[in-house]
């Protein structure tokens, strides 16, 4: 009898675990409200109609089913996914960890005594006069303290301008949420990169280092993503020993995350930790592209407790990436008409020809074209042809 993983939340994420469930042999099981439901030929084999935060239905469900794993595929769904997994004695993060894992104030504390990851100054906000008080050195970076996807985040170059970006990310909370931010003072410089890695038993493997591509002020949003991240031996290792500690310090033990960071002369610096796996199609197919490891495949047996050791020395050395095209990059248009005939084509998404601001990430909404490549990006090859 094969066995079987409980999937909570629905969408991309969904789906990619779906499929790693497809070439395991595995039986998947995913729990949403119908507007969660996802198609294609990766979906999960069965579709359980429940919303997410009905703990006690979806343990009920589960222990019906037989779950054998159990994972999450949003912020939203990681103390879920806990509380679940320990109600069925199975492999998960420890419920208490789980419940604040999202707040980006409280995981600074914790690595407050790191000297492989560090912070900016940074303090916690229900008011602008917390900000003022603590007398931060602008530009600051102002974002909600619990959500994802650059949602409500501002960089705010002077005193004059903190009225407006408050207001913004409080916009960004449901409606009857008390609007909590976190304000730090904007790193300068350096290599913005993310990290996918994964956690069994305590133990963090990184498994890939991804370049980002930042519109920078005023919301940062990502423009694209390149794996691997060219830096150096050196640089990579301090990575490596950064966000490790890092993950121990906030009490992460089982499941993957995406950590953004910046390196700067040397330096890591954490941006945040977010305890799913990373969006924008960094982990799925993009890992697989340029390291020939099935991150989604490893997870679902990590959720099993039957993980392998995993030895990154054994990965291929490719590269991929993705490129969205907006009005921010508009100087890709060209060659995104035509990638489709392009031998390191992957995936091109069409949405529209009127190229607008992008203002957070959004895949479904928004043109992008991913790469593949045995030598280099090449998209990059082909704008520093056209420049020379």
């Amino acid at each position: 009898m094969s066995k079987k993983l409980a999937i909570i939340g629905g969408g991309i994420m969904a789906s990619a675990f779906g499929g790693a469930c497809h070439r395991i042999g595995y039986e998947s099981h995913y729990f949403t409200l119908p507007d969660g439901k996802v198609s294609g030929d990766d979906k999960p084999d069965y579709y359980h109609n429940v919303n997410i935060f009905d703990i006690e239905r979806i343990v009920e469900t589960c222990k019906e089913v037989g779950i054998d794993g159990v994972v999450a595929t949003t912020e939203l769904t990681v103390p879920v996914t806990a509380k679940v997994a320990a109600d069925l004695g199975l492999l998960g993060n420890p419920v208490d960890v789980a419940q604040v894992i999202t707040d980006k104030y409280r995981n600074r504390r914790c690595i407050d005594g790191l000297s492989t990851l560090h912070s900016p100054k940074y303090v916690e906000a229900t008011c602008m006069d917390d900000i003022i008080n603590a007398e931060l050195e602008y530009p600051i970076i102002l974002k909600p303290i619990n959500l994802g996807g650059k949602r409500g985040l501002s960089v705010v170059e002077n005193p004059q301008d903190l009225a407006k970006a408050f207001d913004y990310a409080a916009s960004s909370f449901r409606k009857g949420t008390a609007p909590t931010m976190i304000a730090e003072e904007f790193l300068y410089g350096g290599m913005e990169c993310s990290v996918e890695s994964i956690s069994y038993n305590g133990k963090h493997t990184i498994v890939q280092i991804t370049q980002k591509d930042s519109g920078g002020a005023p919301h940062c949003v990502e423009l694209g993503h390149h794996q691997p991240a060219p830096l150096s031996d050196e640089d990579w290792q301090k990575v490596v020993c950064g966000v490790s500690d890092g993950l121990t310090a906030i009490g992460l033990t089982n499941g993957c995350c995406h950590t953004e960071i910046k390196i700067i002369d040397g330096k890591v610096y954490l941006i945040e930790f977010n305890a799913r796996p990373g969006g924008d199609h960094i982990s799925h197919p993009m890992i697989m592209l340029s390291t020939g490891f099935d991150f989604f495949q490893a997870l679902v047996k990590a959720a099993m407790g039957e993980l392998e050791p995993i030895d990154t020395s054994k990965f291929a050395h490719r590269y991929s990436g993705l490129y969205y095209i907006v009005k921010q990059t508009e100087y890709l248009k060209p060659i995104f008409d035509n990638c489709q005939n392009a031998t390191w084509c992957v995936e091109k998404h069409f949405v529209t020809d009127n190229l607008t601001e992008l203002t957070h990430n959004d895949l479904e909404h928004t043109n992008y074209m991913i790469y593949s490549s045995d030598e280099c990006d090449p998209v990059a090859k082909i704008i520093d042809s056209q420049t020379k």
